[in-house]
């Protein structure tokens, strides 16, 4: 293995001199890359780290970084930088983190530029296989930190709540008024509540340029909802009682039933005035005179009438009673219709005996 390694090391040293005395632009660039391939050879090879891969990986990766380091030269720095990460899956080294971070820089990626030259600077201590590199590495990161932006983003009217991000990244409460290294370019601040985005912005910065930049929304206040109280709803009135039925018609059915029993009398008495006159005229017997035709009709007559009079008064007297009993506003019902119901409650109730009988009997009773 080592055989190999010295091989490939004094080739590509061999073919960089004759460049680099000439003075063509790309004869430092080989000649980094001849330095590059041999450190590289030699730190695949050297160490434990190089047990844990095949030596097809190791052909693979030494293959890939010097297809790197080709187009490296030739300014393709995309696909340079494809290669140099496939080798880093391999085994990183501080010389692939170097040329991952050069290319990185010279396509505009200053913050993961800065990073991976950092990451050099650490495998190159105590790495005497990377002197080059740590000897490099201080100058390309003090100078690419300086050239580096810085975005400040803050909340502003409305944001207090909303999730902040920074090109699809939400920044936590740590970044927020806090500079951010940016690359320089253009970047998109959106700001929204849930899953909805009240603000989205285009913020651009140059290099070296330090901008603060304040995050609006016109989002909706939350209202505080105060809990549904259930009120007591009121309880519904009963309806009006039904008007009172008048007492008139039954007054006057009474009054007509009491004329009625009194014309009877009356008329009874005149009838009994004409029996006891028929009596004279007739002397006691059967046969009467023709002059007391007259007197047995006058008889007759009341007799009739008397008869006309108490009929209509028993008519009258029921009827009044009977309008009595359903006139006036409803009254509650009586807990028993028969024996035992309040004395004091109107209506009719049914008694075992006549009021004042010293009999058995069944009677009908009407309070009004």
């Amino acid at each position: 293995m080592e055989h190999r390694v010295s091989i490939v090391l004094g080739t590509l040293m061999t073919t960089a001199w004759p460049l680099k005395r000439r003075g063509s632009s790309s004869s430092i660039a080989l000649g980094r890359a001849g330095l590059g391939l041999g450190l590289l050879a030699a730190s695949l090879s050297a160490g434990g780290g190089a047990q844990a891969q095949t030596k097809q990986e190791l052909d693979e990766a030494r293959k890939a970084f010097q297809e790197g380091m080709a187009l490296s030269a030739a300014n393709n720095c995309s696909a340079a930088l494809t290669k140099f990460r496939a080798v880093a899956n391999v085994k990183m080294t501080a010389n692939v983190a170097f040329n991952i971070a050069e290319c990185e820089e010279r396509l505009g990626k200053l913050v993961s530029a800065l990073g991976n030259y950092r990451l050099a600077a650490s495998q190159a201590q105590g790495d005497p296989k990377a002197k080059d590199v740590a000897n490099r590495v201080a100058d390309r990161i003090d100078a690419l930190d300086a050239r580096i932006p810085k975005l400040t983003i803050k909340r502003g009217k409305g944001a207090d709540v909303a999730s902040i991000e920074l090109d699809g990244s939400e920044l936590g409460a740590a970044q927020l008024s806090a500079a951010t290294p940016v690359d320089p370019g253009s970047h998109t601040v959106v700001a929204k509540i849930g899953d909805k985005i009240y603000a989205q912005d285009k913020v651009v910065l140059v290099e070296k340029e330090n901008k603060t930049f304040e995050v609006k929304m016109d989002a909706p206040v939350a209202k505080i909802e105060k809990p549904v109280v259930d009120e007591p709803k009121p309880e519904p009135e009963p309806p009006p009682p039904p008007p009172a039925k008048s007492k008139a018609p039954a007054v006057v059915a009474l009054s007509v039933g009491g004329l009625g029993v009194v014309l009877g009398a009356t008329f009874m008495a005149m009838r009994g005035g004409a029996l006891s006159d028929l009596d004279k005229l007739c002397g006691g017997d059967t046969t009467c005179p023709p002059s007391a035709q007259s007197t047995a009709d006058k008889g007759r007559l009341f007799t009739g009438l008397a008869e006309g009079a108490f009929v209509v008064g028993a008519a009258g007297i029921v009827t009044g009673i009977v309008l009595l009993a359903t006139g006036g506003p409803p009254k509650p019902k009586p807990t028993s219709a028969f024996l035992g119901a309040p004395p004091d409650t109107r209506g009719v109730r049914l008694m075992t005996s006549a009021p004042g009988a010293s009999v058995g009997g069944l009677s009908l009773a009407g309070r009004f």
